[in-house]
């Protein structure tokens, strides 16, 4: 049968990593967070190609060639999309500037007109190098100073000096203008892609990621070519935080599993109990992960940690039944006479801890947060199948390895000081505790979530270092809230009156790219078309010249450039150049020339003649290219607020939401989201451990008849979890998305470890921690403490933070069932079984 299941695990295994299923779709915020989704498609999955030029010429040739290659690539790229290239701020780009900043532009492209005009009537190498003589004749007519051609002549015997050697260079216009210091717009660009994702691959969207990189590595856009391309998004964060958590789970499970095997040595003494325990334990997984798959038919991102619960649990329950197997074995030296006494001893408390964790489990399965219901049934499941195979195959497979008699008594002598120092000190040690509660209570009342998602990350991956690096432009900002309105007029009135409140710093809407004072920025842009006009609309475009005609125009270029007074260093670099051009001959050289000289100066005029076109702009007028982004198809606009200060501070980002959703309460955007899935999941661990404690304390009402007994079974627990809050709010280790998955592992471990000792005093036993029962707890515990260590030692916060507080939970749960309990049980008189 086992290998039955583990065929069908084989063939039907699937993992969902789409995070966006991990909640209720039926949620008032989930269905608002859709709404806009729904409207806006092209915003979402998105992953940001981010580059970086030690010059505005490098950042801009790397994204424009990028973005061209990737548009070949539909098959991994359904949108690429460069937002400062979109044809309405190509036209009227200049009418979002300061009147200052629009003359200073306006004044370059008229100085530049004249040169200009040349290459508007002859698009040729000829035209190009006529350019260069009329700025040879500015300079000898004393009209130019030469510094000023210094740049531009740098410039282009640098293009032809790279063309000649056999690189496709083109001309870096930015590189000719007069030296500035260059604005970080000018030194970043942006593409946003919508990639194709798999959501079966732990990485869905790694492989468009990969070729991406490809692409990159195929252009040459590395550092040392002065460029630096990083991805950011959405799909890079989530395909990275997967692989984080992959790799530092991998040496954690490596590490983890060689001590577990240690541990359980140390604790049965003998790889006749130790290898019916693992066999019996890879069968429970293999069955379990079958019901999963069965029964959901994939696992997702949370109930993937079943594993990890499934192994904590169903070890326990080996090392109890193999412990107490000792211990009879050392009393009755016949194997089946031993067997039959363990079965008896174990019988009770092994079926109540079954059932209280199965119980604790299953209460999740009612709650809204999607990814722990569906953990909470295969869990619950594999707890039942964890007891039905240790009380059946693990006895079985014992007959078969028979381990031999015991020599000496399994339990801990040594500990006789420590229950006699408990039984005559059990007063103070409960008056101690109840102080301890107290204070702890008032500690643990300033636990807090912290819901930024962000937090969880590793901030040492690319895509999390470049986010955080992005954001210090407040432009970019992922803490927006997005707001649907269905009509432009009530938009309108809502912005006005969301930009009064003083945790906002500015409100976008399809408003916002009207431009201000266009008529007077119109007058400016008029005036220098006027004068641009002749060369834009130039009709007369002379025939194109001949390889040899062009090549005669070099020895007289040449030569005036070497004629300058003083020589400069960048015209004798420009003269040697052409001169090398002139020498080689080479038809495909001059091609070559053509379309990195004239094609770019062409696209410059291209790009000046459009920004020179801006038109008035009004609402209405706004282009689809814009158009789309802030209104849906039905007609619903869309308005974004950003905070003022820094969003990543959970004060700042609470206040902010909430005098935001005073006023517009179905707001939505990811400071809501993230706030209303830590409130949705806390309530779902509230509620289910609510219902958990109720249904834990009436099974264990049915079978131990006795509430006094129920209520000791519940005060280590109680006290254990009081102790977690008080001590994580002390070490500042806030619950979060990832580690708050614990807390039903501590509940479901710390009601185990309470009934062993309760149903031990039950049967009429003393010195409990002098007994074997004891020493199974302990082992059981360092088993996890084991696991959960290592996971500790993670780079991936999240997972790190998560095996802390499993390890401080666990602690404290070991800590009240061998010290407070003992203590309890001592002072009460219990039952007898």
């Amino acid at each position: 049968m086992s290998l039955g299941l583990g065929w069908y695990v084989v063939g039907h295994f699937k993992i969902n990593t789409d995070i966006n299923q991990l909640m209720s779709a039926d949620l008032d915020w989930r269905m608002r967070e859709a709404a806009v989704e729904k409207g806006f498609p092209q915003k979402n999955d998105l992953l940001i190609v981010v580059v970086d030029g030690d010059t505005p010429d490098a950042a801009e040739m790397a994204a424009e060639s990028l973005t061209l290659k990737l548009r070949t690539m539909p098959d991994r790229f359904s949108q690429v999309v460069r937002p400062d290239k979109i044809p309405f701020f190509l036209k009227n780009g200049l009418l979002f500037l300061s009147k200052d900043e629009i003359n200073t532009i306006l004044d370059q492209m008229i100085q530049a007109q004249p040169m200009l005009g040349i290459l508007g009537s002859d698009p040729s190498l000829r035209g190009f190098f006529g350019m260069i003589s009329m700025m040879l004749d500015g300079v000898q007519r004393g009209e130019t100073d030469f510094k000023q051609l210094d740049a531009p002549f740098n410039t282009i015997a640098a293009t032809i000096e790279a063309n000649l050697a056999g690189q496709d260079k083109p001309l870096a216009l930015q590189s000719m203008g007069p030296e500035q210091k260059p604005l970080p717009r000018d030194l970043r660009k942006f593409i946003l892609t919508k990639p194709v994702l798999d959501y079966t691959a732990l990485e869905p969207g790694a492989a468009s990621s990969n070729a991406l990189r490809a692409v990159v590595s195929d252009l040459h856009l590395t550092p040392d070519h002065g460029v630096h391309v990083r991805l950011t998004g959405s799909v890079a964060l989530n395909d990275e935080e997967f692989a984080s958590v992959a790799e530092g789970t991998g040496f954690a499970t490596i590490l983890s599993g060689i001590l577990v095997l240690v541990i359980l040595l140390l604790a049965l003494r003998s790889l006749r109990i130790v290898i019916p325990i693992l066999l019996t334990l890879i069968v429970g997984l293999i069955a379990t992960t079958a019901f999963a798959l069965a029964t959901i038919g994939s696992l997702n991102l949370i109930s993937v940690a079943f594993a990890v619960m499934f192994i904590g649990i169903a070890v326990d329950f080996g090392i109890q039944f193999g412990v107490r197997y000792r211990d009879q074995h050392y009393l009755e030296p016949d194997h089946a006479k031993a067997m039959t006494r363990t079965a008896r001893l174990i019988a009770l408390p092994l079926t109540m801890a079954a059932g209280s964790t199965s119980l604790g489990f299953l209460a999740f399965i009612p709650t809204a947060y999607r990814g722990v219901s569906e953990l909470g049934l295969i869990a619950g499941a594999g707890m039942i199948i964890a007891f039905i195979l240790n009380i059946t195959l693990l006895p079985a497979l014992l007959a078969f390895t028979r381990p031999p008699a015991e020599p000496e008594s399994v339990g801990y002598k040594c500990a006789a000081p420590v229950d006699a120092f408990i039984q005559t000190h059990r007063l103070k040690i409960l008056a101690m505790a109840l102080l301890i509660a107290v204070i702890g209570g008032g500690i643990a009342t300033q636990v807090r979530f912290d819901f930024d998602p962000l937090n969880l990350k590793d901030p040492q991956t690319e895509s999390v270092s470049t986010l955080f690096d992005a954001m210090k432009d407040p432009d970019f900002n992922t803490y927006t809230i997005a707001i649907l309105r269905p009509s432009l007029k009530e938009a309108q009135e809502l912005v006005g009156t969301l930009e009064k409140l003083p945790q906002v710093d500015h409100v976008m809407s399809l408003a916002s790219f009207v431009p201000e004072d266009q008529e007077d920025k119109l007058d400016l842009i008029s005036d220098a078309s006027t004068i641009f006009s002749p060369t834009l609309k130039a009709t007369a475009v002379q025939t194109p010249p001949s390889d040899a005609e062009i090549l005669a125009l070099l020895p007289k270029l040449v030569e005036g450039l070497r004629a300058l007074p003083n020589q400069p260093a960048s015209a004798i670099r420009l003269a040697k150049a052409l001169e090398t051009v002139g020498e080689r001959h080479d038809p495909v050289l001059l091609q070559r020339l053509q379309n990195n000289l004239v094609t770019v100066m062409q696209s410059k005029l291209e790009a000046i003649k459009q920004s020179l076109s801006a038109e008035n702009v009004t609402i209405e007028s706004i282009t689809d290219d814009v158009r789309r982004d802030w209104i849906t198809p039905e007609g619903q606009v869309l308005i974004e607020v950003y905070p003022k200060g820094n969003a990543r501070d959970y004060k700042t980002l609470i206040a902010f939401t909430d005098a935001v959703r005073q006023i517009v309460p179905d707001a939505t955007g990811a400071p809501i989201s993230i706030q209303e899935s830590a409130h949705t999941i806390t309530g779902a661990f509230i509620h289910a451990g609510l219902y958990a404690l109720l249904a834990i304390a009436f099974l264990s009402f049915l079978i131990l008849r006795s509430l006094r007994d129920v209520v000791l079974l519940m005060m280590p627990l109680f006290l254990a979890g009081i102790l977690t809050l008080a001590t994580i709010v002390l070490i500042e280790l806030p619950l979060n998305f990832a580690n708050i998955i614990a807390l039903p592992l501590l509940l479901s471990l710390g009601v185990s470890y309470a009934i062993y000792f309760v149903s031990y005093a039950r049967a009429g036993l003393k010195n409990p921690l002098q007994s074997s029962m004891a020493r199974a707890v302990l082992f059981s515990a360092a088993t996890m403490l084991v696991a959960f260590g290592s996971l500790s030692l993670s780079s991936h916060p999240g997972t790190s933070g998560m095996g802390k507080l499993l390890m401080v939970a666990l602690l404290y749960s070991l800590v009240c069932s061998f010290f407070l309990l003992p203590a309890l049980l001592a002072s009460s008189k219990l039952d007898k079984q």
